[in-house]
């Protein structure tokens, strides 16, 4: 069963080597342990539905109602913003115009205007015609894609599959369409009563919110690239490498575009700021009564403004209340509940912009983004040390192997060639402690690379450790040429990481063998690779086969310091397993042929499967097992108990 489960599983390649010299006899008892494996797949599935059907009927209901909750929500958001907004227009239409202010006002919006009167009305009939043609042909883009001046389609890329992250697989056919703005996903699907697909909008995002990352291809996918909105991401990939390339460059032309005109704007916009602050600062010690109300009520609109994620509106009401506030003189009671509201939501909405600015996603127009609001909010030491920690941490995304090999290639060159020039400069021996120093350093740093990329990685491959650790062993013996020998420092510092890797590795696994033990029908199946004659049950199948593997993957990467934990993590699947094998079939009732086949399961695990482990480690590290034989006989009263 695991092998069939295997991706690069050959159907032919095993037939071949299981029933080259077979006769009937063999063929006949294969044919029949497929068919009762297909009976075992076919019951576990069923179970499985009946078992989850009333949780997921339960959740399906919960999820509509949060969905018309949040939907109710926003609405209320958007009828209370509406409320304020009403309530600042009411005030200032009963305030007294300053004609300074009525000067600002239109110089903030004469540009805005002068760009929309560049347009030809040619071009915005073209780009409304596109809009409409997209909610024509997508069906629900309307609530996703709404009119905008100056919004059009930049390209259209139709064949495309979006895959599942952790297994590759194909989920479904999507059609992406590039805007100015955003990006709006589509997925293809059928028509009711129809051989004919429609597109359905599932979802549509920001460009400055998004980034697309490529992947570079490898043997399991090609053609492939991410759409990362923090905290989630997306695998898409095309039919032809120049729709992914087309894709690419079409998005990297819009996000050139965007920036370079935030650039062009970003001067006259602070320069509108600026005045607009002069001409509102109060000439006085007193303060308006308009200006009096709004600092009253700014810490209600700035709670509302961070919740709706409104950062821009929301920096630019805290410059406005600081400048109120420093040319204010004297100590009234609400002035200093303003102050102390205005520091209470600049600490929140500086969390918020540091916690976004930590992404390692993010793209450079949103990073500058970020650090120019924390800039403006008087939080640059902040933002300086979010920023450069955050650039620390990047991971590098492709080849993991490769790049451990020329980063290593780079590293201990340097340590090669520093080694002969310091020694050929400085020949007094006190003189060498400097140098071992160093060395240690560089290595060091090194080691922090080395752990980043390899054993922060989201999938746990100990082959890639291994091959990444070799990498660097083979650079070791280039530098013992020179008198230095890492390779102790290297296994000191990695010790850790590796032994926390085998304790992740576990966890997994006993998460299996808790399920193969829980779905066995304790049904006496017979299997080739545990023998012709051996007779146990399907969850004894799956955990030999796991076992098998855990074993071999952590010789790869286990050296004799984690000769404990590797044995430690081998007694405790396999007496978990046992436990709960043996408690499964008693919570299933008094049942004689259950029982038999529980006992058979224990014996062979024990006197067979156990004993192999113990033989590849005893290989392995070069020393006998005591550990196992002691396991062996204290589990074995599990059966009486039983």
């Amino acid at each position: 069963m695991h092998r069939f489960a295997d991706e690069n599983w050959q159907p032919e390649d095993y037939v071949r080597r299981t029933l080259a010299d077979a006769d009937e006899e063999v063929i006949r008892g294969f044919h029949r342990s497929l068919v009762e494996a297909n009976h075992v797949v076919g019951g576990d599935l069923q179970r499985c539905v009946y078992r989850n059907y009333t949780e997921f009927v339960t959740i399906s209901k919960e999820v509509s109602n949060l969905d018309s909750d949040v939907l109710h929500l926003k609405g209320y958001l958007n009828e209370l913003r509406s409320i304020w907004e009403g309530f600042a227009a009411a005030a200032s239409a009963s305030d007294e115009m300053i004609p300074a202010n009525t000067m600002n006002l239109g110089n903030s919006i004469l540009p805005r205007r002068e760009r929309s009167e560049l347009m030809t009305t040619d071009m915005q009939s073209i780009y409304r015609a596109q809009i409409m043609n997209l909610w024509e042909n997508v069906e629900g883009s309307q609530r996703f894609v709404a009119y905008a001046p100056d919004r059009h389609i930049i390209r259209e890329c139709i064949n495309l599959v979006e895959l599942n992250p952790q297994t590759l697989q194909p989920r479904q056919a999507v059609h992406i369409i590039l805007m100015n703005d955003c990006l709006l996903v589509a997925s293809k699907r059928k028509r009711s009563m129809s051989r004919q697909y429609k597109l359905v909008a599932d979802s549509c995002w920001g460009l400055q919110d998004m980034a697309i990352v490529d992947i570079r291809d490898s043997a399991e996918v090609t053609n492939a690239f991410k759409i990362v909105i923090y905290p989630d991401s997306f695998l898409y990939r095309a039919e032809q490498p120049e729709d992914k390339h087309g894709l690419m460059h079409a998005y990297h032309l819009v996000m050139d575009e965007n920036e370079d005109q935030q650039n062009e704007l970003l001067p006259s916009g602070s320069q509108g700021t600026s005045s607009n602050y002069d001409a509102e600062q109060p000439t006085g010690p007193n303060i308006s009564p308009a200006d009096q109300r709004w600092l009253t009520d700014l810490p209600d609109e700035l709670e509302v403004l961070i919740a709706l994620r409104e950062f821009e509106e929301t920096v630019t009401c805290i410059e406005k209340a600081r400048t109120m506030l420093a040319d204010c003189r004297g100590e009234a009671p609400f002035l200093r509940e303003a102050a102390a509201g205005v520091k209470k939501y600049t600490d929140s909405l500086c969390t918020m912009i540091c916690h976004d600015l930590s992404n390692t996603l993010l793209t450079k127009l949103q990073s500058q983004r970020y650090v120019g609001w924390l800039l403006r909010l008087e939080k640059g030491k902040q933002a300086r040390e979010v920023f450069l920690a955050t650039r620390s941490q990047l991971v590098f995304e492709g080849d993991i192997t490769t790049y451990i090999s020329e980063l290593t290639l780079v590293v201990f060159t340097l340590i090669r060639n520093t080694c002969e020039w310091y020694r050929d400069s400085f020949k007094q021996n006190d003189m060498a402690s400097g140098f071992v120093t160093w060395v240690e350093e560089q290595t060091k740093i090194y080691a922090e690379i080395y752990k980043r990329q390899v054993f922060n990685n989201s999938q746990l491959n100990c082959q890639l450790i291994a091959d990444c650790f070799k990498s660097t062993l083979d650079q070791c013996v280039i530098l013992r040429r020179v008198g230095l020998d890492l390779k102790f420092l290297l296994e000191e510092l990695f010790l850790e990481n590796i032994k926390e890797t085998i304790t992740i590795y576990e966890t997994r696994n006993i998460e299996k063998v808790e399920k193969f033990a829980k779905t066995d029908n304790f049904m006496v199946v017979s299997n080739q690779n545990l023998g012709a004659d051996v007779r146990v049950t399907s969850s004894v199948v799956s955990f030999y086969n796991l076992l098998i593997k855990f074993v071999n993957d952590i010789c790869l990467i286990a050296k004799l310091q984690l000769y404990t934990t590797v044995v430690g993590s081998v007694s405790r699947l396999s007496e978990h397993y046992l436990q709960t094998m043996i408690s499964e079939s008693n919570s299933r009732g008094p049942n004689q042929d259950q029982r038999t086949a529980a006992l058979m399961n224990v014996s062979f695990v024990l006197d067979n499967i156990v004993p192999r482990i113990s033989s590849q480690l005893n290989f392995h590290f070069d020393r006998p097992i005591p550990e196992l034989d002691s396991l062996r006989a204290r589990l074995r009263g599990i059966a009486g108990r039983s």
